[in-house]
């Protein structure tokens, strides 16, 4: 560590008007009236040799004595102490505060400056270290306009980054999360049953109404069976009931002339005994109506069950891509279960999540920088806000922005985004230029 002493200003070096001695080698003595912790200031030294001189200081009427280093200064009659040990320095420093405070040394405070340890560091500036400061060290104003350039250009870093961070905040809106997104939909098994056949490989592409895969419904096919069977039992019942009626009315013209109730109430069908012919006939026509009605009721449920069977035959919503099969054939599959991976010949688009407090920050046509690592390379594109919605309630609703990318097709769109991967999304307000374009209008 470097340590450089530099001295206090002459300005803070109160000078006192109180005698010190400075004694010669020779006997002769000096009065020095003028003088600071800094130096002696009297025309009596000029000329003279420095060398082997002794400071006297008054106390109570005796001298306190040590010898000292004094070397001409730059002021008029300026003599500076040089090498002041830390007793000498504490003696002189101890006369000196006492006369600025109109206090009187004791002599507890004398030997207390006297018993100063000897391996006191002063913390004034020795000869070598003033000369070493002068060769090395630059002026007060150089090193001022060196702190003041230093001081500036921190001051200026930091308003920079702080005046960007602002900007950020005030020209772009937070993006909590961002990804691909596809416009893929799953093919439901309508019913349960055993996959009988899946005609069309994953990644080929179709057309809407193309039959993607076909269900083998057991259930339907059983009870489309017993309902025939049904029906062709009651059609051969029908047929037999008709038959009936139809040989019961031949029996009209005999059964009027033995009818006991006369012939106007037989013209009438009006029955009047058990087992006559309008009794039986009724009867009949009742049984026939019956019959007919379950017919009726059985061709319903036939034509019901096979547009079940036939719904097995799961077809695509659109045109566009098989993804993926989720099943196998002949796997036992239920009511609900996916069974395709189908993509629509779409663009694949961004799906953003935003804080719900962004919702009078965001709008449809707002410009999205989109950007994602792509085998080390930055891949940047430029979309638009295409859709918001609204995810979740409360406190955990999120604001859900569909960004698009304009111009791209479906095919570059698969080439350039994988559904599923996570991507960085930058919003931009372009307050400035909405600014101007309002102005200017």
């Amino acid at each position: 560590m470097e340590v450089r002493h530099e001295p206090p200003s002459a300005e803070t070096m109160f000078r006192l008007r109180a005698p010190l001695h400075v004694g010669f080698p020779d006997g002769h003595a000096v009065k020095v009236d003028d003088w600071s912790l800094k130096a002696l200031y009297t025309s009596e030294l000029a000329g003279r040799d420095l060398d082997g001189l002794m400071l006297s200081v008054p106390f109570q009427g005796v001298g306190v004595y040590f010898p000292i280093e004094l070397e001409k200064g730059e002021g008029e009659n300026e003599y500076l102490f040089r090498n002041l040990t830390g007793r000498q320095r504490e003696t002189l420093a101890l006369f000196y505060r006492n006369l600025l405070s109109g206090r009187m040394t004791t002599a507890a405070d004398m030997i207390v400056a006297l018993d100063t340890p000897v391996d006191l560091v002063p913390m004034g500036e020795t000869e070598a270290e003033r000369k070493a400061g002068e060769a090395r060290v630059s002026s007060r104003r150089s090193r001022t306009l060196v702190n003041l350039a230093y001081y500036g250009t921190l001051f200026l870093l930091v308003a920079g980054f702080l005046g960007m961070v602002a900007w950020n905040r005030l020209s772009t809106v937070p993006v909590l999360s961002a990804h691909v997104a596809a416009a893929t939909s799953q093919i439901i098994a309508p019913v349960a049953g055993y996959v009988r056949e899946i005609p069309v490989p994953v990644g080929a592409k179709v057309q809407g109404g193309d039959i993607l895969l076909r269900l083998d419904d057991q259930e339907a096919l059983r009870l489309l069976t017993e309902a025939e069977t049904a029906r062709s039992e009651t059609e051969q019942m029908l047929s037999a009931t008709q038959g009936r009626l139809a040989a019961h009315a031949a029996q009209r013209a005999e059964a009027r002339l033995t009818f006991r109730g006369g012939t106007e109430r037989f013209d009438q069908g009006i029955s009047v005994n058990t087992g006559d012919y309008h009794d039986i006939r009724l009867k009949l026509e009742a049984e026939a109506n019956a019959q007919t009605a379950e017919l009726e009721r059985l061709t319903a449920r036939i034509a019901s069950l096979r547009e079940r069977a036939e719904a097995t035959a799961l077809a695509a919503p659109g045109d566009g891509t098989v993804t993926d099969h989720l099943v196998r054939p002949f796997d036992m599959v239920r009511p609900g279960d996916p069974l395709v991976l189908f993509e629509l010949d779409q663009p694949r688009s961004i799906v953003a999540h935003l804080p719900s407090s962004s919702t009078l920050k965001v709008w449809t046509g707002m410009r999205a920088d989109i950007a994602y690592m792509r085998d080390g390379t930055r891949v940047a594109l430029q979309g638009e806000v295409r859709r918001l919605t609204v995810d979740g309630t409360g406190a955990n609703q999120l604001l859900v922005a569909a960004i698009d990318v304009p111009g791209l097709t479906p095919d570059e769109s698969r080439r350039l985004f994988i559904e599923g991967m996570p991507v960085s999304v930058v919003l931009r307000p372009e307050l400035l230029s909405r600014w101007l374009r309002s102005w200017s209008q």
